[in-house]
């Protein structure tokens, strides 16, 4: 194949027209470079250009795993861009979210032009086609492990959990309870719940928008903290995992995901506003693609699950200090949305084809890590976060009690 460029953007006149309201007339392009390179230029779009949840600045290489958004459009399906030659010397191409049609450059009506109309749209319609393919094939319901990208980080081997094909999955927090504890722990969890549903029935609209900025202002604030690694085999599995990750959410709540690599010595992954950090420590600490699926799953969740918005809504009723001190005061009703997220990253993780089973290994090695020591029903009414112990044998429950399935040597 030659090389060759496609325009994508709102005006009729380019290759790809979208009609989304955030697509600017002249939004990006692809460029083809016949070797199998792809190159991507943001045309200085108003509502940005996005690869795997990032604005891209000027021009970038894209990979083959690659996420491209223009604005906050559905995720183009560019690879099927460099075999649409026949369509673009007659026709240019309009989607608007899933739909396609071919929309010509002139009203001529001899039979000639119909002709080679009806095999424009018999072609479009056969690459979108063959591209829901691909992409189901390649990443919804193949029964392989995901490719490695990274060679010093490999994916587990044995065997692992099948995927839920009826999508019934119960999350059963009893597992955090003690037998030492009291009944403290049931009281937390119910607490919990209540703050959970007067944030959603009471609480202050909050929107995508406003997470992301709050995102945003955190990313920044790491910026000026840490030194971020951009290149690299590294960062490149951590973005490959997110996507496939990302791809297996039921419900989206339409946030744009990034994902940070970030120098540190401390065993930590964090996020807020879709994006996501994860220290070099972490990343080392982890023996596998599977642990680092579950480690981004869980952080993915915070955002899914609508944690992060909680406490946005509780600087908007109280300001800033006032929520501080609440989130003092409810330090202790964080351990069922801690666990929560474990349960919620082992089903991504699993439905992405990694296996879930390998996060009861983790948080055992994170209990020697930390030295925890044995349960202590009066330290655990002040904990953020569950017992590492706590969290792995909730995630072996989890999984024998949803996918029927006993993880063994963990």
């Amino acid at each position: 194949m030659n090389h060759r460029k496609v325009t994508v953007g709102r005006s009729k006149n380019n290759d790809v027209v979208l009609s989304h309201s955030s697509v600017s007339r002249h939004h990006l392009e692809f460029f083809f470079d016949g070797e199998g390179n792809v190159f991507l230029t943001d045309l200085n779009s108003l509502n940005g250009t996005f690869v795997n949840g990032q604005r891209v600045n000027g021009s970038i290489q894209l990979s083959a795993f690659d996420v491209v958004k223009a604005g906050a459009s559905d995720p183009l399906p560019w690879r099927n861009y460099a075999t649409m030659d026949v369509v673009s010397n007659y026709s240019n191409v309009a989607v608007e979210g899933n739909d396609y049609e071919v929309l010509n450059h002139e009203k001529n009506q001899n039979s000639k032009r119909g002709t080679l109309k009806t095999i424009a749209i018999t072609l479009g319609s056969l690459f979108f086609l063959l591209g829901i393919v691909y992409f189901f094939n390649e990443y919804s319901n193949s029964t392989e492990k995901p490719v490695a990208v990274d060679p010093d980080k490999p994916n587990e081997t044995g065997t692992q959990p099948d995927k839920k094909n009826d999508g019934k999955i119960t999350y059963d927090f009893s597992c955090l309870e003690d037998k030492d504890d009291g009944g403290t722990t049931k009281v937390i969890t119910v607490i919990s719940e209540m703050e959970d549903e007067v944030s959603k029935t009471s609480g202050p609209e909050v929107s995508i928008e406003e997470e992301e900025n709050v995102g945003d202002e955190i990313l920044k604030q790491c910026r000026n903290e840490y030194e971020f690694i951009s290149k690299g085999s590294q960062i490149n599995n951590l973005r490959k995992i997110l996507y496939l990750l990302v791809a297996q959410i039921t419900k989206p709540k339409g946030f744009h995901y990034q994902i940070h690599l970030i120098k540190s010595d401390e065993l930590n992954a964090f996020t807020a506003g879709a994006q996501i950090f994860i220290t070099t420590r972490m990343y080392e600490f982890c023996k596998s693609n599977d642990e680092l699926a579950c480690v981004i799953g869980h952080e993915i969740n915070h955002n899914e699950l609508g944690h992060i918005k909680q406490q946005i809504q509780k600087q908007k009723l109280l300001g800033q200090e006032g929520a501080q001190l609440a989130s003092m005061i409810s330090i202790p009703f964080n351990q069922k949305k801690e666990t929560h997220c474990d349960f919620t990253g082992i089903d991504l993780a699993i439905a992405a084809g990694y296996n879930g089973c390998v996060n009861i290994g983790l948080w055992k090695r994170m209990k020697k890590e930390a030295n925890e020591g044995d349960y202590n029903a009066m330290d655990n009414l002040f904990r953020s976060h569950p017992y590492s112990e706590k969290r792995a044998i909730c995630s072996k429950r989890h999984i024998k009690n949803n996918y029927g399935y006993e993880c063994e040597g963990n």
